[in-house]
C-alpha cells in the first residue's frame, strides 16, 4: 500500500463518521419561544420539538421537601421489581396544609442494580391525562424518584448524600438534573394499617431538562468523548472526579445522556451524567469500582475523562476553584444530614481541593489516567 492510498484510508476512517455526526446535527435551529426545529437524518425532513414544558404541577419550583404519599399493591411491586411491568398507583401531592393533589399514574421498579439489591427499588412514576380534562398534577410524561433502598438510618444518608451529589452539579451546569426532597409515605392497598414513611426524591425528565437547555436528546447514536463540546466533557469529568463517581461512560452511555444544543450550530454533543450512588462522596455499602479500574474502594478517585491540553483544562478547573465554597455550603446547609456526615462530606470535598494548592499535582492526576483518543 502507497502512502497516498494509505494517507486516504486514514482520512475515510477519522473523518466519515464526524461528518455523518455533523450532517445529523447541523441543521438544529430554534424557531420560536415554543419550538426546537432540526433535519431527522433518517427521513430527511424538519422535525419540531415542542420547548415548553408540560403543563401541571411543577415539581421542581421549590426547595423544600415535598410530602407525597403513594398508594399501591407493594407485594406485587416487590414480587415482581426484577422483571418489571406498569401497575397501577395513587399518587397524594401535599401542597399545604389545607391543599393536596390526587391522581392515578402507573408505576414500575427501575434501575438495573437497585431493583434487585433493595427491598424497595428506585420508581419510575408515569402520568397520563386527557387534553379534553387536564389531570390534577400531570397530563403525560414521566418521573424518576429515587427511593430510601432500605429503612436503616445508614440507607437514609444515601438518599441525602446523593441528592446533594445532584445538587453541586447543578452549580457547575444548568446540563444537569434537577432534583426535589420528598418524604414518601407508602400505603399498601392490602394492608393500609401498616403504611410506613421515608424519604427520597424526585429526579427532573430528561425531555423537560433538554428542553429547558433548548436542546434535544440524542438517541440510537455511539459516540466518543471525542465528539462531546470540549468544556462541557471537563465540566463533567471533573466533577465526577471530585466527587469519586467512576460508574459512568459516555461510549456505553452509562448513566450518561446526550444532548444537542439547537441554539449552536456545532458538530459537538453535550453529556450529562446522573445516578451518584456508587460515588465515594455517597459512600454507599454497595457500591466497589469496576474490574478494570485500578482501584479498590470506590473513595479513591479515577479520572475517566478524555485527555485534554492544559489549555482546555485550566478554565474548568478555574470554574471549580471558585465553586469551592458553594459546594462545601450546599454540604453543611443541609437540613436533613447528620454533623458526622456534614463532617464526612466536607473532608471528602476538601480532599479534592487540597490538590489546588499544588496546581501541578492536581493536572497530573487528571493526566495520568485519562482517556486517549
Amino acid at each position: 500500500m502507497n502512502n497516498q492510498t494509505q494517507n486516504n484510508k486514514v482520512m475515510k476512517t477519522t473523518y466519515i463518521p464526524l461528518l455523518l455526526f455533523c450532517a445529523s446535527l447541523i441543521c438544529m435551529q430554534a424557531t420560536g419561544q415554543d419550538e426546537l426545529a432540526f433535519v431527522d437524518p433518517e427521513i430527511g425532513s424538519a422535525v419540531t420539538v415542542e420547548s415548553t414544558a408540560p403543563t401541571g404541577y411543577d415539581f421542581f419550583a421549590s426547595e423544600k421537601a415535598l410530602d407525597i404519599t403513594l398508594k399501591f399493591d407493594i407485594i406485587e411491586f416487590s414480587r415482581t421489581k426484577g422483571q418489571p411491568e406498569y401497575q397501577d398507583a395513587t399518587l397524594t401531592l401535599k401542597i399545604n396544609d389545607q391543599d393536596s393533589l390526587t391522581q392515578q399514574i402507573k408505576i414500575k421498579a427501575r434501575g438495573e442494580m437497585r431493583r434487585n439489591y433493595c427491598s424497595l427499588p428506585p420508581i419510575m412514576m408515569k402520568f397520563k391525562g386527557s387534553d379534553k380534562k387536564p389531570a390534577p398534577i400531570q397530563n403525560k410524561g414521566t418521573l424518576k424518584l429515587v427511593t430510601q433502598c432500605s429503612k436503616s438510618a445508614t440507607f437514609e444518608s444515601y438518599v441525602y448524600k446523593e441528592y446533594l451529589a445532584y445538587k453541586m452539579f447543578n452549580l457547575v451546569t444548568t446540563y444537569s438534573f434537577k432534583t426535589r426532597l420528598v418524604r414518601i409515605n407508602y400505603v399498601d392497598i392490602n394492608k393500609p394499617k401498616k403504611s410506613f414513611t421515608t424519604y427520597g426524591f424526585i429526579i427532573e425528565n430528561l425531555e423537560d431538562m433538554a428542553r429547558r437547555n433548548r436542546a434535544v436528546v440524542l438517541k440510537g447514536m455511539t459516540l466518543q468523548s471525542s465528539q462531546m463540546n470540549t468544556k462541557d466533557m471537563a465540566r463533567v469529568a471533573v466533577f465526577n472526579y471530585m466527587i469519586g463517581n467512576t460508574d459512568w461512560s459516555v461510549t456505553s452511555q452509562h448513566n450518561v445522556k446526550i444532548l444537542k444544543s439547537a441554539e449552536v450550530i456545532s458538530d459537538k454533543a453535550i453529556p450529562v451524567t446522573y445516578d451518584y450512588d456508587y460515588a465515594g462522596f455517597v459512600n454507599t455499602v454497595y457500591s466497589a469500582p469496576t474490574l478494570d479500574i485500578p482501584i479498590k474502594s470506590v473513595r479513591e478517585r479515577y479520572y475517566l475523562g478524555i485527555c485534554m491540553s492544559d489549555e482546555d483544562l485550566r478554565p474548568v478547573i478555574e470554574e471549580f476553584a471558585e465553586l469551592k465554597d458553594e459546594f462545601l455550603g450546599t454540604i453543611t446547609e443541609s437540613e436533613f444530614l447528620s454533623n458526622s456526615d456534614k463532617k464526612w462530606g466536607e473532608s471528602y470535598i476538601n480532599s479534592f481541593y487540597k490538590r489546588f494548592n499544588y496546581n501541578s499535582m492536581l493536572i497530573s492526576d487528571l493526566n495520568r489516567t485519562c482517556r486517549r483518543y
